[in-house]
């Protein structure tokens, strides 16, 4: 019985690379839109690219009715009918130490 007990906890466990469960939330759950995650951001020199729900994109590219409109360090602009809305990357479980 304990053993069944551990792997239904082991099964319950969060993944440390997966986004945490509130970073997947988005405003746009309720409308019935899709809900996109901003999973990286590659900067390079002229041309910036991110990685949202596994699709990677640049300025301009279009994913679930919505356009990538402006790519910062830590988050992107989308805009979807009119309203803009901001991904931001999941903060880092282990912080620096100083």
């Amino acid at each position: 019985m304990l053993l069944i007990g551990l792997c239904d906890f082991a099964n319950a466990a969060l993944d440390p690379t997966q986004p945490a469960p509130s970073a997947t939330t988005s405003a746009t759950a309720g409308t019935g839109a899709t809900v996109l995650v901003l999973q990286s951001i590659v900067r390079g020199g002229r041309q910036s690219q991110v990685v949202i729900n596994g699709q990677t994109l640049r300025l301009g590219d279009e994913l679930g009715g919505a356009k990538l409109r402006a790519i910062y360090p830590n988050s992107v602009v989308l805009e979807r009918q009119g309203q803009q809305q901001v991904l931001r990357l999941a903060e880092p479980i282990l912080k620096p130490s100083r």
